[in-house]
């Protein structure tokens, strides 16, 4: 009987640098714009766009959503606009903004779009148009090009440079905290994270030897990493409760202040461990303020719907709701955040993909 093989989407997009190992695996070079932080003038008015791989779109399709009115954070220095998902359970919608390095970047219908001011043309000392060049960089990365379903942590999927994007947008917001990667298949964004976090504790199911590769990994990318950062790697499996995790573990997400994951909804059963895990991390860690979820719609057409539903996803809002609400109210919010965020890496930023906050409600 064969074994059913899958292969992530992102190896089609983008020519990667890679070099086989011998042993199955690939070192592949996934490149990136350092972001450049937007200039002001004396007024302190943005003269340019933040940079990125594509500056028009930063690979998004427009949107013809209404633009909503959005709830200030005195905590948070600047916003984007998000949207709540508890409207998908009831009549009310709730909108939320998340911190970004520039200012004015919440989402915008075609409508209401303003031209962005022309930034003004800058000369050397030779009277030479001064051009300003994009500061890159690159992550080697040791994966596989295909695996079983059981093995896809072994590959990168297009969630995991998404949310590294989120964070390199948001470097101001993670530097020096502490995070938690759940799932973090090879580690390509905990180590993204290890750029500004303090602690960065990147965790995965220990099979095929994926803690070993990832411990490769981070060491393998130590130089781009915040000298002050520690990255720990472990193994945190889903399908155990809270109360067995090592003490060690406990001790060091006592500090999490972040929890992220990448593509870790494509299995019901795994789907429901992971909800239990993170519902988990929502009622016993003291300081954390938020996670981040990145995954991928993934369509599928069903005689039963006679349309093209996305059902993991589905699955995941459903069984998430039935969890939040167990006890007659609504303890977390699930929140949609605004994908009007440059691209920093190398690969189609898909109109499936998606990124998720969670939450206390009684957060603002």
């Amino acid at each position: 009987m064969s074994v059913l093989e899958v292969t992530s989407e992102l190896y089609a997009e983008a020519e990667f640098c890679s070099t086989d190992t011998g042993n199955g695996n690939a070192i592949s070079k996934f490149t990136f714009v350092y972001p450049n932080r937007r200039e002001t003038d004396a007024n302190g008015t943005p003269t340019g766009q933040p940079n990125g791989m594509d500056k028009r779109t930063n690979g998004l399709p427009e949107t013809g959503k209404e633009k909503t009115p959005s709830i200030k954070d005195p905590d948070e220095e600047s916003f984007i606009e998000e949207q709540s998902y508890e409207s998908d359970y009831d009549d009310d919608s709730v909108c939320e903004e998340e911190e970004i390095e520039s200012e004015n970047e919440c989402c915008q219908t075609s409508d209401q779009s303003v031209a962005s001011p022309v930034p003004p043309i800058k000369l050397d000392k030779d009277g030479d148009l001064d051009v300003e060049r994009q500061r890159k960089g690159a992550i080697e990365i040791e994966h596989r090009k295909s695996t079983r379903l059981d093995l896809v942590g072994l590959q990168i999927w297009r969630g995991a440079l998404l949310l590294a994007d989120y964070i390199m947008h948001n470097e101001r917001k993670f530097k020096n905290a502490h995070i938690l990667e759940l799932g973090s298949g090879v580690g390509l964004t905990s180590i993204v994270a290890s750029m500004y976090a303090r602690e960065v504790i990147c965790t995965d199911i220990d099979i095929g030897g994926l803690l070993d590769l990832i411990r490769g990994n981070v060491q393998r990318n130590a130089h781009l990493s915040n000298p002050h950062c520690r990255v720990h790697v472990t193994e945190l499996d889903f399908k155990a409760s809270y109360q067995d995790y090592p003490r060690e573990l406990k001790d060091k997400l006592q500090h999490v202040q972040y929890v992220v994951a990448a593509d870790v909804i494509y299995d019901d059963d795994i789907t429901e461990a992971f909800v239990r895990t993170i519902v988990s991390l929502l009622l016993e860690l003291p300081k954390l303020k938020a996670i981040y979820i990145a995954l991928e719609k993934r369509y599928v057409f069903t005689l039963e719907d006679m349309d093209s539903v996305a059902p993991c996803y589905d699955y995941f809002l459903r069984y998430f709701q039935k969890r939040n609400s167990r006890f007659g109210v609504n303890r977390w919010k699930l929140i949609n955040v605004c994908m009007n965020f440059p691209r920093y890496f190398d690969y189609d930023k898909v109109k499936d993909l998606v990124l998720l906050k969670i939450c206390h409600a009684s957060s603002k």
